[in-house]
């Protein structure tokens, strides 16, 4: 069984990372309630995670830069693929969790919670999605999956005194459990029809003895079941806004993020290298999963009046753009780099309007799109940084959002086919209805009187998380090139392409 310690260092030091949060929670106790704050110290369980998560983002990014992985490089035995692909979501998953975790130190403090559990289980959170983002097996898939989904489940509990923050954690855990049931059954006629669990050997016997086309439709649409339910796909969404609204906000975005990110790169792993277009055509499926996610995402998100179901609804139509995306991959060399390039700059727009959601959530004890009013009166420099990220998701310039969605549908029109062609014309009327709901929190921001007068501040780690994330939402488009570059990277090298 070949393996590289460097090559799995990542997954290595998260592990251990992990299991030394979990292991300092025993000294460190809850934080202080009665609007105190925990006492956060060099061995804190904080500033453990960070560092752990900074450490593991240092190696990935290295590999990524390493020619000699440059076709990718198999572990354990082909379980595992260290490429383009795996590197640059485990470089997303880290990234995402170190802003998760810098918004979970503003949003809990004065709040009793086990401090060495919930940074330790943020940890294993990301490890989940390096691991799913490398597996090529489909045992090890499943794996990945049911143990970020158990991370995710605790974590949207969190709050156990909170009624919705139980609720979510039930619903998101009964769906789950019955997608990951759904999903197990279809890799196991997968398995049947070709007589290994290992991707490429998939691909290699689809292509050697083609199986007829309705014997692959029904295990490829089982397996997307669980797929789906991790993106929020329709018609697979519906634990979306429940749980959304009810955990945690720092855990909400993770969701929105980490979650979805870990889908898609599972899902377009399956689909490039093991159930590949020549074997079997998904186009058509994609196409209606596509249109069907980014309209239903939409239309639902224009009536909603708590901002975290409306970031929940809008995720769900940013799912829909991306899977425009994987529609076009059969057709298109540039569709998968597209894919990457906005899911980089989906992780901060999103999480930058997040991390205005946390400031406001903790501060105001509201979630209510109407208490939002008179905002850049009272946080200006929240409310201008909250426009700019709406802006970057409705894919307005000078935003990088523009730029993600201009490279996506212009990869999906290049594709040639005239189904991708009316879906991409399908998404820019969807991306005009998401200006609506968008643009009615800037109008309660900026021209509706405030109902107080006293200002909001926010704290240094929820200031930083707000800066880093406007300034990237802006250097993506300005200086686009180092991530043009970056993404057709990660494409390239991709394991059996």
């Amino acid at each position: 069984m070949n393996f590289n310690l460097y090559y799995i260092s990542p997954e290595l030091i998260l592990a251990g990372g992990g299991i030394l949060a979990l292991a300092l929670g025993l000294f460190t106790g809850r934080s202080i309630s009665k609007g105190g704050t925990a006492r956060i110290g060099v061995l804190s369980p904080e500033v453990v995670s960070l560092a752990v998560l900074l450490a593991a983002l240092i190696p990935s990014i290295a590999l990524l830069a390493n020619r000699g992985v440059a076709k990718g490089v198999s572990q354990f035995g082909g379980v595992m693929a260290v490429d383009g692909l795996a590197l640059f979501f485990k470089i997303i998953a880290i990234v995402s969790t170190v802003i998760v975790a810098l918004l979970s130190v503003d949003y809990f403090r004065g709040v009793q919670f086990h401090r060495g559990e919930y940074y330790a289980l943020l940890v294993f959170a990301a490890l989940a999605i390096s691991s799913l983002a490398a597996s090529t097996d489909l045992i090890m898939i499943y794996l990945s999956l049911e143990f970020l989904s158990i991370t995710s489940y605790i974590l949207a509990g969190y709050l156990k005194q909170e009624p919705k923050s139980n609720e979510a954690a039930v619903k998101y855990f009964l769906y789950g459990s019955v997608a990951a049931a759904v999903m197990i059954y279809g890799m196991s006629m997968l398995y049947g029809i070709t007589g290994t669990t290992s991707i490429l050997a998939i691909a290699d016997a689809l292509w050697a003895n083609p199986a007829p086309y309705p014997l692959l439709f029904l295990p490829l649409l089982l397996v997307l079941v669980g797929f789906g339910f991790k993106i929020a796909m329709v018609p697979f969404h519906q634990w979306a806004p429940d749980t959304y609204e009810g955990a945690p906000t720092p855990i909400t975005a993770f969701l929105s993020v980490g979650s979805k990110a870990a889908g898609i790169a599972v899902l377009v792993r399956v689909l490039a290298t093991g159930i590949t277009f020549s074997a079997f055509d998904w186009t058509p499926l994609i196409i209606l999963l596509s249109g069907a996610t980014m309209t239903v995402g939409n239309l639902v998100a224009i009536p909603q009046l708590n901002i975290k179901r409306m970031l929940a609804y809008s995720s769900i139509a940013q799912v829909g753009y991306l899977l425009l995306g994987v529609a076009a991959m059969a057709y298109s060399p540039l569709a998968l780099p597209a894919i990457l390039l906005y899911v980089f700059i989906y992780l901060f727009m999103n999480l930058g309007a997040f991390a205005v959601v946390t400031m406001l959530s903790a501060r105001l004890g509201s979630d209510e799109i109407r208490d939002y009013a008179g905002l850049i009166r009272r946080a200006p420099v929240a409310a201008v940084a909250m426009v700019f990220f709406l802006l970057s998701l409705v894919g307005v310039p000078p935003t990088a959002g523009f730029l993600g969605k201009f490279y996506l549908f212009s990869a999906a029109i290049q594709s040639g086919q005239p189904a991708i062609f009316w879906l991409t014309v399908l998404a820019i009327a969807n991306t005009v209805v998401s200006a609506y709901y968008y643009l009615n929190v800037v109008r309660q921001m900026f021209f509706t009187q405030a109902r107080s007068a006293a200002p909001i501040t926010s704290s240094r780690p929820l200031g930083f998380v707000i800066g880093l994330t406007l300034a990237m939402t802006l250097i993506v488009l300005l200086y686009a090139q180092p991530f043009i570059q970056m993404a057709h990277r990660s494409a390239s090298m991709l394991t059996g392409i």
